[in-house]
């Protein structure tokens, strides 16, 4: 089973956020919706310098022409870096700026939004994070960065079963397999290039054997940041996370370690559900047989 990953202060964050305002974008204008082209949780995966680090996203990356200035979408305590900028409310709200040069000073008041800063020659988006007493929350959710539409459906490339990497034969499925989908998304405003064709995974997903089992979650982005040890039980062998002209692929695990000898022989369908933040969802089913000895 998937291991649980909501601890007290997560809870505690989470009631927070259920009460508090909606924000506006921190570039202009503030009241529309911009292009965004790297999702919360999405995976971050990287070799440099020979190591190969993996983590999940903490925040969404906003596209924004390099030299944008960037506003705060909340008042408080400013608390600048090289190239990113923390502002902390009275309220134990934090919202972080990646990828900015500051404008502002250490220990400086900041308005709602004022200028306070501008985006980083290079990068081409600003990295917006938001947390509760250090606990990081999905920007993207009902709630917080608003206005924010989405009425793009997500997709569901494949659904597999396997036994060490190697794909099994539907018809004879024996033994302990796992359950993969490979599943995406796609930002309702496109990014400008190199990331007009950019993916990004799905908020929720979701399984089940349809009339064996009720519904089983496998990935659940909508709220919480995931932490790194958990990261290859979520995504499995083969993800890649989007680049400049390279879409990205996601790989989930529905579920390691399913074991057939618990299920009568036959024939099931595995059902998979995927949806984002708005609700928008798409589901496949995948026909295959129990056949253990």
């Amino acid at each position: 089973m998937r291991p649980l990953v909501l601890a007290a202060a997560l809870l505690s964050a989470l009631a927070v956020t259920g009460s508090a305002q909606a924000y506006g974008w921190p570039i202009k204008p503030f009241d529309q919706p911009h292009a965004i082209r790297g999702y919360y949780d999405d995976p971050r995966v990287d070799y440099a310098r020979g190591e190969h680090s993996i983590s999940f996203h903490f925040g969404v990356d906003i596209s924004a022409p390099d030299g944008t200035p960037v506003y705060a979408v909340a008042t408080g305590t400013a608390f600048p870096r090289k190239y990113s900028i923390a502002v902390g409310t009275p309220e134990g709200r934090e919202f972080g700026y990646w990828h900015v040069i500051p404008a502002v000073k250490h220990g400086a008041w900041v308005s709602l939004h004022e200028l306070i800063g501008w985006v980083e020659p290079g990068q081409g988006h600003v990295h917006l994070a938001e947390s509760y007493d250090g606990v990081y929350t999905n920007p993207l959710r009902r709630g917080g960065l608003a206005p924010y539409f989405d009425n793009t459906t997500p997709v569901i490339s494949s659904v597999e079963i396997d036994s060490g990497g190697l794909h099994v034969d539907l018809a004879h499925v024996a033994g302990v397999v796992n359950l993969i989908t490979e599943a995406y998304d796609t930002p309702p405003i496109a990014p400008p290039p190199p990331y007009a064709h950019t993916r990004v995974a799905p908020a929720y997903i979701r399984w089940r054997l349809i009339g064996a089992t009720g519904w089983r979650t496998a990935v659940d982005f909508r709220h919480e940041l995931l932490p790194q040890w958990l990261f290859w039980t979520v995504y499995a062998p083969g993800t890649v996370q989007n680049r400049p002209f390279r879409p990205g692929r996601y790989r989930f695990y529905l579920l390691r370690g399913f074991d057939t000898r618990e299920y009568q022989n036959g024939y099931y369908r595995l059902e998979v559900r995927v949806s984002d933040t708005r609700g928008n969802v798409t589901t496949s089913v995948l026909p295959f047989r129990i056949d253990n000895l």
